[in-house]
């Protein structure tokens, strides 16, 4: 009986298309969420009267604007930056299910998603 210690899985070299199909995704919706984070602007430096509303309630959606644009900016962000783990594995198909939530990413996300759950990409991340 020949006992031999296990090895972990080897990670594969060439990175599959989805990952920078992905990047692309990513990257799109960093841009967006710029962008939203951008419109808080008029909130804060036009009238209230000017944007119909009283001066509380401009500076709160101002605020949700800028606060809601920056975080999913950062979220979006992260993946250019993390390491293959299994766990990033997990992180981004999360990121690819909040895309989902809008009808505008629907047809990106539909199959980027689908290509997400092959065993490739699982494999890249190291998630056997």
């Amino acid at each position: 009986m020949d006992l031999q210690p296990l090895s972990p899985p080897s990670i594969p070299a060439d990175r599959p298309p989805v990952v920078g199909w992905f990047y692309v995704y990513c990257g799109v919706l960093c841009l967006l969420y710029l962008a939203v984070s951008a419109f808080c602007l008029p909130f804060f430096l036009m009238e209230p009267s000017e944007l119909e509303m009283d001066k509380t309630q401009a500076v709160v959606t101002g605020v949700m604007f800028l606060v809601m644009g920056l975080v999913l900016f950062i979220l979006f962000l992260m993946p250019f930056f993390l390491p293959r783990r299994p766990w990033v594995w997990v992180f981004d198909f999360v990121l690819i299910c909040i895309g989902m939530t809008s009808a505008c990413f629907l047809l990106a996300c539909v199959p980027l998603l689908l290509f997400w759950l092959k065993p490739e990409a699982k494999a890249w991340f190291g998630k056997m």
